[in-house]
């Protein structure tokens, strides 16, 4: 999980949200069910395309590219089924696969110490070890670690196979055989790629690059 930055609200929300929301609150309260239509224009497709950008096309939570598991659910940070004035709330919409989507489901992020990941740093509360992901010992990455199953099977895998690859390069760039442009290059290229913000498993990908750099010929980070 990486720090995101909210981007300005697609123009349909922006129009739109205050009917939208008073009629969802105006059924609640009267005791009537909203319509499915009225429940969830949040997702149009020119609100979700944004929702898309910001998170660079991955889950919010655990970085995975949506295109890659899942088409990706909009996701509400703070439940609307605890709060339905917020269902169209545009700070309150991210990007979530299904899998986390669902394991986060109506709990309160801060009742139950969930990571908001416009809010805070995650990776004050998260650090990687190879495709393992552990809490650096506070309450929020403890309980985003256990509650989104950030640890699961199939995300480890994933991330194991990214691992695979950032170290097979780190292999030639540890490589003194190489001329030392080819290693400056291989470096530059692999700090630019695997750890941008809209690279797969970014978090872990600068955890690695700064556990492993320690040991690299200091002529080969003076262009990095």
């Amino acid at each position: 999980m990486i720090r995101l930055t909210k981007l300005p609200a697609p123009q349909r929300l922006t129009d739109n949200a205050a009917a939208w929301t008073q009629t969802i609150v105006d059924k609640t309260t009267a005791g009537e069910t909203p319509t499915q239509t009225e429940k969830s224009r949040y997702r149009h497709p020119e609100i979700k395309a944004v929702l898309v950008n910001e998170t660079h096309g991955k889950c919010a939570y655990c970085e995975s590219k949506l295109q890659h598991i899942h088409h990706g659910d909009v996701e509400h940070m703070f439940p609307k089924s605890l709060d339905p004035a917020l269902t169209f709330q545009w700070e309150n919409l991210t990007l979530a696969c299904e899998v986390c989507n669902q394991n986060k489901s109506n709990k309160d992020p801060l009742m139950h110490h969930i990571i908001g990941p416009y809010a805070i740093n995650p990776e004050q509360h998260l650090v990687f070890i190879g495709g393992l992901v552990f809490s650096r010992g506070t309450v929020q990455g403890t309980s985003t670690r256990a509650l989104l199953e950030l640890h699961r099977a199939e995300l480890v895998e994933m991330r194991n196979y990214q691992v695979d690859r950032i170290m097979t390069v780190f292999t030639q760039i540890f490589d003194a055989t190489l001329p030392l442009v080819v290693r400056r290059a291989l470096y530059d290229d692999l700090v630019r790629q695997e750890t941008c913000a809209s690279a797969p498993y970014a978090a872990m990908a600068r955890c690695i690059v700064r556990d492993v750099q320690r040991g690299i010929d200091p002529l080969v980070l003076e262009a990095a």
